[in-house]
């Protein structure tokens, strides 16, 4: 690595255990060491665990900026370690990196909380999402292929499919959901233990009456929905209603666990919109875009009548 020295008197040595059998060592577990290199980890180096499940790496560079990650692959999995500074005050350290075995079926994921914030106004609903995903299991949930040569769905998020900018609050989700049918659907794996997943879309609308419907992903322990709407008492939904302090919402939450496929329905009907706000709202948006292509004259312009790149010399 650039700036660094390939030989140092670092030492990071550890075990690897499996717990979903007791923490019992893995033998020939593959552990891969990272370094924090531009903002990111980036691979460093690799090594096979011996009989005892027990790594080491040596001559590791260390200082202020070696922060190391170590990982360990099971079963086409790979769990991340804690994070390692070395220092040549503290060259050397010791780690436990925990893998768990794989498990293709039943799904074992439960959702222990599902939150729904539904903003409505006369151009759109804004829907904020948040889902408390929990593997009972000692076993990390990888799913079953449903299709040969294609990898698993582990996730799938079954919300409006007219949704606009779907954006997830973690980087690391954002990047691991893509469209697929019937939703957002993600390839990763769940390892035991509680995960956290928030995201936002916009529905478009160009009716004061609209409809808000969203099937059940996972077995729910339990789910609330939460809709800011003028006039309140215009929104109604298929779960009870709820007790809310706010005036300008209403609040329904489920009386027992809601099983996978059951389906949420909102109705609201917002006021109608006056001939002159009507008219306001359309001077903003000729306004809004007079600027736009203001902008992008100016840019051109710029773009045409500045410095011009100096030829090399030959």
């Amino acid at each position: 690595m650039a700036g660094l020295a390939a030989d140092g008197p670092g030492v990071l040595a550890g075990v690897v255990v499996n717990a979903s059998a007791g923490d019992a060592p893995v033998p020939g577990a593959e552990v891969v060491l990272r370094i924090r290199q531009a903002g990111q980890f980036v691979p460093w180096s690799k090594t096979l665990c011996d009989e005892h499940g027990r790594f080491r790496f040596e001559r590791l560079p260390v200082g202020p900026g070696c922060l190391y990650l170590p990982g360990a692959n099971r079963h086409g999995v790979h769990y991340p370690g804690p994070r390692v500074q070395l220092t040549a005050v503290e060259p050397r350290a010791a780690v436990r990196l925990a893998v768990y075995d794989a498990v293709e079926s039943p799904n074992p994921l439960v959702l222990q909380l599902h939150e729904v914030t539904v903003r409505a106004d006369r151009l759109a609903l804004r829907v904020t999402e948040y889902l408390r995903i929990e593997n009972p299991t000692r076993l990390c949930y990888v799913g079953r292929p449903a299709e040969a040569g294609k990898p698993p769905v582990t996730l799938a998020l079954a919300i409006p499919m007219e949704f606009e900018r779907a954006t997830f609050d973690k980087e690391f989700f954002g990047r691991r959901f893509s469209v697929g049918t019937g939703g957002m659907i993600t390839h990763v794996p769940w390892p035991p233990g509680t995960h956290e997943l928030r995201f936002t879309y916009t529905l478009p609308r160009t009716d004061r009456r609209c409809t808000w419907q969203r099937s059940i992903d996972l077995r729910c322990q339990q789910f609330q929905l939460i809709v800011e709407a003028d006039p309140a008492d215009q929104v109604t939904c298929n779960l009870p209603a709820a007790p809310f302090q706010q005036p300008a919402g209403r609040r329904f939450c489920s009386s027992t666990p809601l099983e996978p496929g059951h389906r949420v329905e909102v109705v609201i009907q917002t006021r109608a919109i006056s001939p002159q706000a009507a008219a306001r709202w359309a001077a903003i948006a000729l306004l809004a875009t007079a600027m736009a292509a203001g902008v992008t004259t100016a840019w051109r312009a710029r773009r045409q009548n500045g410095p011009k790149s100096p030829a090399k010399a030959r």
